[in-house]
């Protein structure tokens, strides 16, 4: 810092001389002029000379006005002291500080659009994490009912392959937000770090600041007893003021213009991020819903294919029931067919054998009724033999026609051989 005061600083900048100075040799002239007048009024109060009573009044007025233009004169200067001091901060202030500061600025408001971003970034992402979830769980038992079902292969991966494929590209959407996430934090980290160190060199610029500042106004006092300035000094001092403030408010015209377009493309820029953001979670929204509509058609194809299934497999035990049934009753069928076959062929021995019954009565009854007319009666000769004989004839013949039976080949109706013409009756009957 330098040690010179503000009023040298102007004089070696601006090259102004403050020894022929119109305004410091009057106030000089003041200061004789009030100290001489002081002197004669001490005079008079003493009583070396009496004066007059309009001069002594006008003497008063002199005094006063002089030293209220004194007052008066000092309090300016003071105020432009100030004013100059705090120019020349300003002016100190404005290469250093002021960059560091529009820096720090425009950094706080790329953070703050950066954490804006990132925010709606971890929103998006758990919007993800959600559908994903729930995506997951329908798929886990749309899986669930699918390997419950039994149903073939080529239906099964028919069903779930377009739901694994959208899933797959909302975890590389996940992955790839959750990489632009940690990119977000490095770069958050660094931008503290950036910014932390920003602070510390504006906190050593303002100490450097008020140190100079310190040394300004200690100088600046030093400089307050030697005198006072000049009107061309107040003047240009006044124009210089009037330039840094007309400067100092077309930087901040430019800055605040500056600040409102960088805002409003900042604000397109998060509306453009907002609505593309929008756009792509309605896509996927939109096709997750064609996916749950999608799977629940499946879903109801692959019930209506069970139940079909379990019809089909119902019908199928049925008929193989029928079946059975139907092979139970052919074989019945061919077995009574067989039965039937063997109770004809019975039949016609039967009816043979009948038919030689038959010839042989007819051949013997002709034969017996020869006997009878032929022979004589035994019962002539011998009586008490004859009867014998036909005793013991008789019961044997009677016996031997008893012991065999014949039977009715569909009844099972059996008859004794003696009685063979009721049995030829009795088929007759059933027969027809």
């Amino acid at each position: 810092m330098s040690s010179r005061s503000p009023k040298d600083f102007v004089k070696s900048k601006w090259g102004l001389k403050t020894s022929t100075s119109k305004s410091e040799t009057e106030l000089e002239k003041f200061k004789k002029e009030n100290a001489a007048l002081k002197k004669s009024v001490e005079e008079n109060a003493n009583g070396k000379g009496k004066l007059a009573e309009k001069e002594r009044h006008r003497l008063l007025e002199k005094i006063l006005a002089l030293e209220t233009e004194k007052e008066k004169n000092s309090y300016h200067l003071v105020e432009k002291e100030k004013e100059i001091q705090r120019l020349k901060e300003q002016l100190k202030s404005r290469n250093s500080t002021g960059s560091l500061l529009n820096q720090l600025e425009e950094k706080t408001k790329e953070a703050e659009r950066r954490e804006q971003l990132l925010k709606s970034l971890s929103e998006e992402t758990d919007i993800l994490k959600k559908q994903l979830s729930v995506a997951t769980t329908r798929l886990s038992e749309l899986e669930s009912k699918a390997s419950t079902l039994h149903l073939s292969q080529n239906m099964a991966t028919s069903f779930t392959e377009s739901p694994v494929v959208n899933i797959h590209a909302v975890e590389i959407q996940l992955k790839d937000a959750l990489e632009k996430n940690q990119q977000w934090l490095i770069y958050d980290q660094q931008r503290e770090a950036y910014v932390r160190g920003l602070m510390a060199k504006i906190f050593e610029l303002e100490q450097q600041s008020e140190a100079a500042a310190h040394s300004l106004q200690q100088q600046s006092k030093k400089n307050d007893s030697e005198g006072f300035l000049q009107e061309e000094k107040q003047k240009y001092y006044n124009h210089l003021l009037m330039n840094v403030r007309k400067d100092l408010e077309a930087e901040r015209q430019t800055v605040t213009q500056e600040a409102d377009v960088q805002h409003m493309e900042d604000n397109k820029y998060k509306t453009e991020k907002i609505q593309k953001l929008k756009k792509e979670n309605e896509i996927v929204r939109e096709k997750l819903e064609e996916e749950k509509k999608r799977s629940e058609d499946l879903l109801s194809q692959v019930q209506f294919l069970y139940t079909s299934l379990l019809k089909q497999q119902e019908e199928h035990t049925r008929v193989a029931l029928l079946e059975q049934q139907i092979q139970a009753c052919t074989i019945d069928f061919e077995n009574e067919k067989l039965d039937r076959q063997n109770m004809q062929h019975q039949l016609h021995k039967v009816l043979k054998e009948l038919r030689r019954a038959r010839e042989q009565i007819t051949r013997l009854e002709p034969l017996k009724q020869l006997q009878e007319y032929v022979h004589i009666e035994p019962s002539d000769l011998f009586p008490g033999e004859h009867e014998e004989k036909l005793k013991t004839d008789s019961p044997k013949r009677s016996n031997l026609l008893d012991e065999s039976f014949l039977e009715c080949p569909k009844c099972k109706a059996q008859y004794p051989t003696s009685q063979h013409r009721e049995l030829l009756a009795h088929i007759d009957f059933c027969e027809n």
